[in-house]
């Protein structure tokens, strides 16, 4: 099964997409995966170092019209590409997308999402958790930020049907070559970007595709440390060397677990 990871920068990005790329390249199962990355405007110092550490680099077009374009920033095309990942970096079975802001500390959340879109079609994290503040007393303004965000892009009858459902977060996620989200994601986000191309467009695009018909049951949904988010900080586990989960006591103090990811 050949096996793509995904990642894209600009050069006000480039110290974060380098602790992506290191992240993945210093483990072991990592060493000799392929990379591929989207060029968003790096430097040619830049450019030189990625050269050594991933295997495609690609410029992503504007794969999508819609109202402003013209005046849309450079790094939006990062978003708007990933339904498009197929047509970048040709020939794999599973297309796995890291956000540069995100980096890999276990291997085992990798094998979650490869094992997932392997199984269903896409794998992904919805942003639930124990130790989320948003659980805990945020969620009416959570809910209304939400419904913003579809209303602005799909209108206010999808709002008011998706706004309290959990948010799948594109930052993490994979998708199996043949899977049907590829289609139905890219029409959902052509749809929102004739309304309102912000930069949630794609995220909000792919919540919908998935919540709004058949492909529920060709996600799978993943544990919240296999794209941990900012919730709830972690706390460095001194014993394991990893960052651990948090879990909230009363009062909304925060105490946390002993091990994160669990030994499972």
């Amino acid at each position: 099964m050949q096996i793509i990871i995904i990642t894209a920068a600009d050069a006000n990005y480039f110290e974060l997409v380098r602790g992506t790329i290191l992240s993945v390249r210093e483990k072991p199962e990592g060493e000799n995966v392929a990379i591929g990355f989207f060029d968003l405007g790096c430097t040619p110092q830049q450019l030189q170092w990625l050269e050594t550490q991933v295997n495609i680099i690609q410029k992503p077009d504007w794969d999508f019209d819609f109202p402003g374009r013209n005046e849309a920033p450079e790094h939006l095309k990062g978003l708007l590409v990933r339904p498009c990942l197929r047509k970048y970096f040709p020939n794999f079975d599973i297309y796995l997308w890291i956000d540069a802001d995100a980096w890999v500390q276990d291997w085992r959340a990798i094998n979650l999402l490869v094992e997932g879109a392997s199984r269903r079609g896409l794998a992904i994290v919805p942003e639930v958790h124990r130790a989320s503040l948003q659980q805990y007393g945020q969620l009416p303004q959570f809910w209304q930020w939400v419904y913003q965000q579809y209303e602005a892009n799909f209108g206010e009858e999808i709002a008011n049907k998706l706004y309290s459902y959990p948010i799948l977060n594109a930052g993490v996620f994979a998708l199996r070559k043949d899977a049907l989200h590829w289609e139905i994601w890219a029409d959902k986000l052509n749809q929102g970007l004739q309304r309102s191309g912000c930069v949630m467009t794609d995220q909000f695009a792919l919540n919908l595709a998935v919540y709004s018909g058949k492909l529920f049951n060709l996600t799978e949904m993943l544990p919240a440390w296999c794209n941990w988010i900012f919730n709830g900080f972690p706390v460095w586990g001194q014993a394991a060397r990893l960052f651990c989960g948090a879990v909230l006591a009363a009062g909304g103090d925060r105490h946390f677990a002993f091990s994160w990811p669990p030994a499972v």
